[in-house]
């Protein structure tokens, strides 16, 4: 019981003066953006603009302007015997980047997420698997998009701070 309480004691010392400290701590910086431009098919351009909600404010003279460019192909991955494709890979990419007011690209990326799916003799039926597999791809980069332009925020307004 004593060598339990002494551990914890050192514990919560040694983690105080490590250097540690956690994540997600505090209010993260909140993006702002003046504009978004958004390339790509209309539906996942939308999806895109909706699910990021970026606070928009056009007359903010920090503020961003957000461009994006999605792309989406569809590869056959397997073929039966006689040749009909039965499995597609779903490749979505978005390309995107955050200007500053004066057009400098301040941070830019490219997420490429890709999913395997069955294809049938059913036309509409794949159309609909493939649109609903590419929202789910775009929900998972729209949540690295998040992450990656917070994480840059905080690191490019520590070095704009300490200048």
């Amino acid at each position: 019981m004593i060598n339990k309480f002494f551990f914890t004691i050192f514990l919560i010392l040694f983690l105080n003066h490590c250097g540690f400290s956690p994540i997600y701590v505090g209010n993260p910086k909140e993006i702002i953006v003046s504009k978004s431009e958004i390339i790509g098919d209309k539906n996942l351009a939308f999806d895109l603009e909706r699910k990021l909600n970026f606070k928009k404010d056009e007359k903010n003279l920090n503020a961003y302007t957000f461009k994006a460019q999605i792309f989406d192909t569809a590869e056959t991955s397997l073929v039966d015997t006689r040749g009909i494709a039965t499995e597609e890979i779903i490749k979505l990419t978005v390309s995107y980047q955050f200007q500053d007011r004066n057009g400098v690209v301040v941070y830019q990326d490219s997420i490429t997420k890709d999913k395997r799916v069955t294809v049938t003799d059913n036309l509409p039926n794949n159309a609909l698997v493939k649109n609903n597999e590419k929202k789910l791809l775009l929900d998972s980069i729209i949540q690295n998009i998040l992450f990656k332009s917070k994480v840059s925020d905080r690191k490019s307004t520590r070095l704009n701070s300490s200048h």
